[in-house]
């Protein structure tokens, strides 16, 4: 199964805080890169707690 709609935006929210919190709305590729890695990272874990549930739970 994938990730649920709400709680991919509720992934997105966390990270982007977090991120928010570290480079305080840089605009440069470091800030960038970390950004979507910092996604990509939890993305991946939130894969891994959805990937045995059925489609409708």
């Amino acid at each position: 199964m994938t990730i649920p709609r709400d709680e991919k935006l509720r992934i997105t929210q966390n990270v982007h805080a977090k991120w928010s919190e570290i480079y305080d709305e840089r605009d440069d590729a470091e800030a960038n890169d970390a950004y979507y890695k910092m996604l990509e990272e939890a993305m991946a874990e939130a894969e891994k707690l959805f990937k045995d549930r059925p489609a409708n739970s």
